[in-house]
């Protein structure tokens, strides 16, 4: 069974997109993994802060979770036409606790979705930039929504079938 990470970068509307995509991931036979990143309330990532305080728990546990799936649609906000603090952030934390900086994202499969309430193209944009740097190999199929487009279901369940296969080619 092809086991597929959920990272979300939000409490509101890229929550509930990213637990639609769990439902739709669940309905396909696979096992998810659903992480909200904002509930792991981690420190502004800066050079001082990780050299005073080390490298928080909750970096550490998201680190380990990430190294372990091959798979992940990432579901976050555009915000100020970029991507949110919260994913950057994340991520930062995430190199920073592996042993490669690329460790946790070099070769994974990797999926975009966005709820934008002000267009979402440019966050999308942001995200693929951040992820391909980090050595993943993303889909060129997009999720975006807006409140006046919704999600259309087949499209996401074509993107997380193919995950699926990808994840356990």
């Amino acid at each position: 069974m092809a086991k597929i990470g959920i990272l979300v970068a939000s409490s509101n509307n890229n929550q509930k997109l990213g637990l639609k995509l769990k439902e739709l991931a669940l309905g396909q036979n696979c096992e998810v993994e659903l992480i909200n990143l904002v509930d792991l309330r981690l420190p502004l990532y800066s050079t001082v802060e990780e050299q005073e305080n080390g490298i928080p728990e909750s970096a550490l546990d998201l680190a380990t979770k990430i190294l372990e799936l091959k798979a992940f649609i990432i579901v976050a906000p555009e915000y100020n036409g970029v991507m949110p603090p919260v994913l950057n952030n994340a991520m930062a934390w995430t190199s920073r606790a592996t042993k490669d900086w690329r460790d946790a994202f070099n070769e994974k499969i990797v999926a975009l979705a966005t709820h934008s309430g002000g267009g979402g193209a440019k966050g999308l944009q942001a995200m693929r930039i951040q992820f391909q740097h980090l050595g993943a190999n993303i889909l060129a199929r997009e999720i975006l929504t807006t409140y006046e487009k919704p999600l259309n279901e087949e499209t996401a369940i074509a993107m997380i079938n193919t995950l699926a296969k990808l994840s356990e080619a």
